[in-house]
C-alpha cells in the first residue's frame, strides 16, 4: 500500500504501524512529532496501524541559533 510521509509516496507493508516506519524510515527515537491526516499524533498513538493514503508529517527538533 501507498502512504505519504512528508510529501512523498512510500509504499509499505499492510500491517505497518506509524512507529515501525519511523523507524524504518531512518527517524531517530527522540525529538520527532508526527501529524497524520492533518491531526496530531501523540507519541501513545504510533502503535496505530496504517492505511492505505494515509498522509503523515514528520518533524523533528532541531538544536540551534
Amino acid at each position: 500500500m501507498i502512504v505519504v510521509v512528508n510529501e512523498k509516496r512510500v509504499e509499505v507493508d499492510e500491517r505497518i504501524t506509524v512507529a515501525a516506519l519511523l523507524e524504518s524510515l531512518g527517524y531517530p527515537d527522540r525529538g520527532v512529532a508526527v501529524a497524520m491526516d492533518d491531526a496530531v499524533l501523540p507519541r501513545s498513538g504510533w502503535a496505530t496501524k496504517l492505511f492505505d493514503g494515509a498522509r503523515l508529517e514528520v518533524v523533528t527538533a532541531v538544536q540551534g541559533g
